[in-house]
């Protein structure tokens, strides 16, 4: 059992009884993902040198919300963060809405989630220029993730940091220490009162900011080592959607039942909603149309490309990227032989 297969099967009841109230970005995923390697996708003529035997297949949906559709993405998102890794010690840094702002957040997503961004970049990047701190501007990328493992909505941002960064008087580098970068509570506090600060300009009503400052907002920073690893695990998120395909065990009589690693117990446990109900909640992670997940900043933004690679080469950065993604390849694989097949072309009818 498959996203798809569940969407297939109760598309049109779920549209039936909330397609008016529903978002364009969560039609369009709830058709795509549906149609997502079926003959309503049209077929995909591939072609093996090896075995000199034609190939056919439904073409994929290529939805970013899709669960079988990233793959491709990912290896190449890696292969570029690779290429850009320095050599030097790297942190994870995480930003989380508290729970009352949740709601608030399902309702404005766009609004909340650019607020969210800004917020924890400034937070991070004010901090690190202190110099009890880094004392320079450092680089960043940013990742929204808004689920946790059981499809509840739960929006927060990772960032990947490496920890160098270019003095305030730009004329030297300078390294974290102790495998240490900031401390959260003091980033905490900043991030707060940036993110109250912005809430604080739009037009959105009935906003209890008293709740604000009742505790601390959830940040937590770690070193994890070279980056390599790192990165390999931010990709899951940038490019993994909120319940794979295999974590799927069954749909029977309207009640899909999924696992996930508890936080907590780190065992794997079940849970079990109605159909139209997990739909709810797989659509309730769809980011708005042309929504931009990945943000970079500091050195690491485009825009300061020439400055990165005179602290890539002041480093002496060297290219270092597995082989395992050096030799992959893209394009169906051969069911025969396992050979990457060529592309011929594509077709509007099913695969004869």
């Amino acid at each position: 059992m498959t996203v798809g297969e569940i969407f297939r099967l109760y598309r049109n009841e779920y549209i039936k009884k909330f397609g008016p109230k529903m978002l364009p970005s969560h039609k369009r995923a709830l058709k795509d993902i549906a149609q997502c390697r079926t003959d309503g996708m049209g077929t995909v003529h591939w072609y093996c040198q090896q075995c000199a035997q034609d190939h056919f297949s439904y073409r994929p949906c290529r939805n970013r919300s899709c669960p079988g559709c990233q793959n491709d993405k990912k290896v190449n998102w890696v292969i570029r963060q690779l290429d850009m890794k320095l050599p030097v010690e790297y942190f994870m840094a995480t930003f989380t809405i508290p729970e009352y702002l949740r709601k608030l957040a399902r309702s404005n997503q766009k609004l909340i989630y650019n607020i969210l961004f800004q917020a924890a970049a400034q937070a991070i990047i004010k901090l690190a220029k202190d110099k009890k701190y880094m004392g320079g501007q450092i680089g960043i990328v940013g990742i929204l993730h808004t689920w946790a493992r059981n499809l509840a909505f739960h929006p927060h941002v990772h960032f990947l940091i490496p920890g160098a960064a270019i003095s305030n008087d730009k004329s030297k580098i300078v390294f974290s220490k102790n495998h240490f970068l900031a401390f959260a509570p003091s980033v905490s506090k900043i991030f707060r009162a940036i993110f109250i600060k912005l809430l604080r300009q739009t037009h959105i009503e009935n906003i209890n900011y008293d709740l604000a400052f009742v505790k601390d907002w959830v940040v937590d920073i770690r070193s994890v080592g070279n980056g390599q690893k790192a990165i390999q695990y931010a990709a899951k998120y940038i490019y993994k959607t909120a319940i794979s395909n295999a974590n799927i065990i069954s749909c029977k009589d309207g009640i899909v039942t999924f696992k996930f690693e508890d936080y907590e117990s780190k065992k794997i446990v079940t849970r079990s909603l109605p159909a139209l109900e997990f739909i709810r909640m797989f659509l309730q992670h769809i980011l708005p149309q042309n929504f931009q997940k990945v943000r970079y900043y500091g050195f690491l933004h485009p825009k300061n490309r020439l400055l990165f690679n005179i602290i890539r080469l002041l480093l002496r950065a060297k290219f270092n990227i597995p082989d395992k993604y050096l030799n992959y390849k893209h394009g169906m694989k051969c069911p025969q032989c396992g050979m990457t097949m060529k592309f011929i072309g594509t077709l509007d009818r099913a695969p004869p």
